[in-house]
């Protein structure tokens, strides 16, 4: 009798199915019964090929190759894969396997990892079924199986994700190319990356800091007034100036109903204040209903958690996961939807039965209100079950399983909010009583007869409902005795006027996102909606999808462009110029949220079956050469040819002109040509906007201050300081003098970001025991590192430790489970920082010592370990390098090459200022752009070629996937 070969996603995936259909034996990677052989797979097995595969002229950057658009994609295994992709073929071939089945994650990445492997397995000649599970416990694997679906069944799906994952490699490819080739400097040797949906969601975030940086402080003040109803209970309250028709008249963007901006007007308001003892007031009470909300999908799962807790859209995923695979007490969480099916009513009333069994103690509040539901009925399930808005999964619910162990950290924090939700889903709506009262003062003409009005409001929560499974009580919020009792409007009651006082304040620029404001963002594609079910209209065009948010948030941290201060997102000053850019050559489709959405939308309507592959690849593929054509054709002098001179020199009295990397003299002619002024855009990790280099230009002697938004170098806290322009002239053995215009910071004191350790797993994972004296241990992941928390002759003690940041990069949950394991070792990392800014390729091994070190993969040799676990810089030779590097094909004014440098010793000094030294300005000189039109037209080199020779037809051993429509 043939066996069936079942592929999962994750070997916890494997075993749980081979626990709950029974009769399996555990082999060397697989689980084994008379009618099936399961094995998994670990993620991505196989990504597409990089450029060089297809053709050995893609190895080279040059962007006279660009766009690359190969006929067919090809994929290769990832690094340290081949071995699990050969043991798949090996049972895929055995003659017994009678066919496949699709075991991986229910939805898109699930397809696109299980359709890669049989390709590249060759096992596409055996019948393939798919097995679509959307809850972990025994009875939903086993119901699953009864219900098996046909492979061509997600054919859709499939061409889909072939195309999330071709469209990816598109941009990501040929932007990334395109634009490190005219943005690096001799600075730091990293790319320039951009993405189909990273792009676009950094520039929600330079968006807002462009806000931030423009924003000028105004003074305005607001009158805040004491007021007693003396003739009724005696109590007591304040109101606020509010004249809500000068905000409405106004178009000053940052007028509102309680300021003011006149001072003249203030004083005279107070001068009648003062004399004014008696106020007319008048008051308005109401009801008024809020809706329960809908249970969690896991975006809103993921804004919750970071609003409430603080916690990243990162850990809450990998907290959700550990508690869907591992506890499988929550459904899977990977989901976009917030609806349940309609035939789910027996469920809710079976879940809301075991809900009452969980443990008492923390759990008692919950097990009482699924027990008051279940006895009055759920309310609001017509909503709440909705098969029509159901996509790949249904919401994130609890599963009714026993907790089988306590919980804690972040699985307990995001458990908590999953059932709590999921009962306030199932409650009526909470009533809240509401009251608005206005006091009239008269203030003589000052206001041209009008009276002055001071509002004050309250409101309390009158009928928790579903408020009270999220832990608020009746009372909650604030209350204001009525002016006439029984009454719910009241005009004209004379009050006493106490005293106005006035209140100094200043307009402040808007805040940076959260990761919550930005998850909300991206879900609507950067659409400013506040209400949910707007929000949900927008779910299909919004940037990447569910599981992919967090990912996407942190690689933007990961590659340098978004750093996270104070549970802030803000970005770097590289991300400030890579927005700029873009703009300035008119890549609008690679940095709009809202075109991106549409991409997205686009690959839901071709997973519907409402929009041919063939139609969106091609679109893609135009797409792409597109943008690849306006990154590549940009001329460096048009960038910044329309903006005015920020100021005059004051080195040598010549205009001054932004271009992309800084603000440079005319007569700046390169290195150690011409004037040698320039100002970088970047000095404390700020980024130097032009507002704020036509402020130091302008201020006297250079100096200007205070000025906001320094970071120090461990991006831990926002600092303030005032800025001077100082020239500094360094000696240099055996050549003239070295001028430099440095701008110098003197930093003032910020607000730390302390971020205290916290637990985020107290059982990560097992840790192998291997080191010296452990009797027993468990890795515990806390929000700083992974550490194995050992006991030690009774006493406990810590064993190896894995930090959570490695050379700027963010560890993954996978590579530290490698670092723990048996193996000591992760698979080939290659985005780790050096301190000198260089990107570099490393294993990460654990030592004896249990402290972490790289292998490097072998230049002509064997791996080579740094013993010190830092990055060791490559060794320069000692030779004397006399020629000059040599020119690119297009090097522009702004990206000019420095010439090598020479090994000599040389010897500085300070002869202007004692911070000299700690300038970072490079020593690469650029020429500034000519600012006769004619003489640019003359010298305008194009780089891209008319004719581009296609891919070769080499043999590769990889696998085609696909072929170019265009070819």
């Amino acid at each position: 009798m043939g066996k069936r070969l079942v592929i999962t996603e994750k070997p916890s995936v494997a075993r749980d199915i081979a626990a709950a259909l029974g009769g399996f034996t555990e082999g060397e990677e697989s689980f084994e019964s008379e009618d099936f052989v399961v094995t998994w797979a670990v993620g991505h097995l196989l990504e597409l090929a990089e450029p060089k595969e297809y053709d050995d002229k893609w190895k080279s950057w040059s962007i006279k190759l660009l766009p690359i658009l190969p006929e067919a994609f090809q994929i290769k295994p990832k690094d340290g894969h081949k071995k699990r992709l050969a043991y798949i073929k090996k049972l895929g071939k055995q003659k017994d396997t009678t066919g496949v089945i699709n075991a991986c994650d229910a939805g898109r990445e699930g397809e696109l990892i299980f359709r890669r492997i049989v390709e590249y397995c060759e096992l596409l000649d055996l019948p393939q079924e798919r097995l679509w599970l959307q809850s972990m416990t025994k009875q939903a694997i086993r119901d699953a199986f009864d219900s098996l679906r046909p492979g061509t069944e997600l054919d859709n799906l499939a061409d889909a994700a072939y195309l999330r994952s071709v469209g990816d490699w598109l941009v990501g490819m040929n932007a990334t190319r395109a634009l490190t080739q005219r943005l690096k400097s001799g600075r730091v040797s990293q790319s320039w990356s951009a993405g189909r949906v990273q792009t676009p969601t950094l520039n929600l975030i330079v968006r807002r800091e462009r806000e931030i940086l423009a924003h000028e402080p105004r003074p305005y003040w607001e009158l805040l007034a004491d007021f007693t109803h003396s003739e009724g209970d005696g109590h007591e309250w304040q109101g606020r100036y509010h004249d809500a028709e000068a905000a409405k008249a106004s178009d000053d963007k940052e007028m509102k109903p309680t300021r003011l901006f006149d001072r003249a007007l203030v004083d005279k308001l107070m001068a009648e204040l003062v004399n004014a003892k008696v106020g007319k007031a008048s008051e308005k009470r109401k009801k008024s209903k809020q809706k329960p909300p809908l249970p969690f999908d896991l975006t809103s799962l993921q804004r919750e958690a970071n609003s409430r807790y603080g916690i990243s859209a990162k850990r809450t995923l990998a907290a959700a996961q550990r508690l869907y695979e591992g506890l499988k007490v929550i459904t899977y969480p990977r989901t976009d939807s917030r609806h349940l099916p309609d035939d789910y009513g027996p469920v809710v009333d079976q879940l809301l039965t075991e809900l009452q069994g969980l443990p008492k103690g923390d759990w008692a509040e919950h097990a009482d209100i699924a027990a008051r539901i279940q006895a009055a009925g759920p309310e609001n399930l017509g909503k709440v079950l909705d098969s029509s808005k159901v996509t790949d999964h249904n919401a994130i619910v609890p599963t009714g399983n026993p907790l089988t162990e306590p919980l804690n950290g972040d699985n307990l924090r995001v458990f908590d909010l999953v059932v709590r939700q999921f009962l306030a889903s199932l409650m009526g709506p909470a009533t809240w009583a509401t009251v608005e009262r206005f006091v009239a003062m008269d203030v003589g003409e000052v206001l041209g007869g009008k009276p002055a009005r001071f509002r004050t409001t309250a409101r309390s929560l009158e009928v928790a409902g579903f408020l009270e499974a999220l832990g608020k009580t009746e009372g909650d919020g604030t209350q204001l005795p009525a002016l006439m009792p029984g009454h719910d409007e009241a005009n004209d009651v004379q009050v006493q006027h106490d005293q106005t006082v006035v209140e100094d304040k200043e307009t402040r620029p808007p805040g940076r996102f959260s990761e919550a404001q930005l998850l909300r963002m991206m879900e609507t594609a950067g659409e400013q909606l506040d209400d949910d079910e707007l929000s949900d209209a927008m779910k299909e065009r919004g940037l990447g999808t569910p599981a992919t948010r967090a990912d996407t948030i942190e690689g933007l941290i990961r590659k340098q462009y978004v750093n996270r201060i104070s549970s802030k997102l803000t970005p770097t000053a590289k991300a400030m110029r890579l927005i700029d850019v873009l703009e300035r050559v008119d890549v609008d489709g690679l940095a709009s949220p809202r075109l991106t959405g549409e991409w997205e939308h686009a690959l839901h309507e071709v997973a519907n079956g409402e929009r041919s592959r063939s139609d969106v690849e091609k679109a893609l593929y135009q797409y792409t050469e597109t943008i690849t054509k306006s990154l590549t054709d940009f001329e460096y002098e048009e960038l910044y040819e329309t903006e005015a001179p920020i100021g005059t020199c004051p080195e040598c009295g010549g205009r001054v002109y932004e271009q992309v990397r800084g603000y440079i003299c005319e007569n700046n002619q390169g290195k150690d040509q011409g004037c040698p002024f320039i100002l970088w855009k970047e000095r404390y990790n700020r980024y130097i906007d032009r507002r704020l280099a036509i402020a130091v230009f302008n201020a006297p002697e250079h100096s200007y201050g205070p000025v906001l938004w320094f970071k120090d170098l461990q991006g831990t806290q926002f600092l303030d300081g005032n800025v001077k322009l100082e020239r500094v002239i360094k000696e240099v053995e055996g050549k003239d003098d070295k001028i430099d215009w440095v701008l110098q910071v003197d930093l003032g004191k910020g607000e730390k970001n302390t971020d205290p350790e916290e637990v985020i797993s107290a059982e990560a994972f097992p840790c192998p025991g291997e080191h010296e004296g452990c009797e027993s241990c468990v890795v515990v992941e806390t929000t700083h590192r992974w550490v194995c928390r050992c006991v030690y002759d009774g006493k406990q003690k810590t064993g190896p430790v894995l930090p959570r940041k490695v050379c700027q990069r963010e560890m993954e949950d996978h590579e530290a489970a490698a670092f723990f394991g048996e193996a000591a070792k992760t698979e080939l990392i290659e985005d780790f920082i050096s301190k000198r800014g260089n990107l570099f390729k490393a294993f990460l091994y654990r030592k004896e010592t249990g402290k972490h070190g790289f292998e490097f993969l072998p230049r002509g040799g064997d791996k080579k370990k740094d013993e010190a676990g830092e990055a060791k810089p490559k060794r320069k030779s000692t030779a004397k390098k006399s020629t000059a590097k040599k020119s690119a094909p297009r090097k522009s004014a702004a990206s000019a090459s420095s010439a090598k440098k020479s090994t000599s010793p040389k010897k500085t000094k300070r002869t202007t200022s004692k911070k000299a030294a700690d300038a970072d300005a490079p020593r690469t000189r650029t020429p500034p752009p000519s600012r006769d039109s004619d003489s640019k037209k003359a010298t305008r080199r194009r780089l891209r070629t008319s004719s581009r020779s296609g891919p070769s037809s080499k043999t590769t051993a990889v696998s085609r996937i696909g072929k170019n429509p265009n070819s």
